[in-house]
């Protein structure tokens, strides 16, 4: 947020980067010091999601820098962003995502299947729990091995990693805003325990849980109204 920096991804190194919209599964490390950093962990079947994969048009990472102009960046989200409260934060960070969608080449709006969208509302009522492909195949109506291609096609991820996914959310959420504590949050999303909680974690972010969440400012939800 104050500066720039120098991150290595995937084994090549970069001076001086404002920010980056990098692909899922790709390695990459900074060293920010004291610097504010603004990360953003963006669902793949969001609006902003399939926005941001537009931009990376198939590459692992885009620079920030190719579609803003510094001085855009800083207007949006400026010095001291970390000192504001939390709705000033999100609308902040909203604006900042509207700017990036208009960047984005106009794509038609692909609506989810129906029987995903039962589907993913079955997992979310269910993270708890050991939940089997073939179980929300069934669900869909589908055979298992058409379910997981139709699956990763329109949600962005594989079937397997987007459970993970949302059970690292919501207990990232769960203990961010006090409505759990960590072991809470690991029995009630469908953690063996803290050590499996926490060694996912670091695989999925890179750093261990308490780190994060004793180190970073969470904004648990920002909404886009449509233009």
């Amino acid at each position: 947020m104050d500066d720039t920096f120098d991150p290595e991804i995937n084994g090549r190194y970069y001076k001086a980067v404002k920010g980056f919209i990098i692909a899922r599964n790709v390695r990459h490390t900074w060293n920010s010091g004291e610097a504010v950093m603004f990360i953003s962990l963006v669902e793949p079947a969001s609006r902003w999601g399939r926005d941001l994969w537009v931009l990376l048009s198939g590459r692992e990472v885009c620079f920030i820098e190719e579609l803003m102009a510094v001085e855009e960046i800083d207007s949006i989200l400026p010095r001291g962003l970390d000192a504001m409260d939390e709705t000033a934060v999100a609308q902040r960070v909203q604006a900042f995502f509207v700017k990036l969608a208009k960047k984005s080449p106009a794509v038609p709006r692909r609506k989810t299947d129906d029987r995903l969208g039962r589907v993913i509302s079955y997992i979310d009522q269910n993270l708890s729990k050991n939940i089997e492909l073939a179980e929300v195949a069934n669900l869909a109506h589908l055979s298992s091995h058409r379910f997981r291609h139709l699956f990763t096609e329109q949600i962005g991820l594989p079937f397997t990693q987007y459970i993970i996914w949302q059970r690292l959310k919501k207990s990232i959420y769960a203990v961010a805003s006090g409505e759990m504590t960590l072991g809470e949050a690991v029995e009630n999303f469908g953690f063996t325990d803290q050590a499996h909680f926490s060694n996912t974690f670091k695989k999925t972010f890179g750093v261990f849980p308490r780190a994060f969440l004793q180190s970073s400012s969470i904004i648990l939800q920002v909404c886009v109204k449509k233009e």
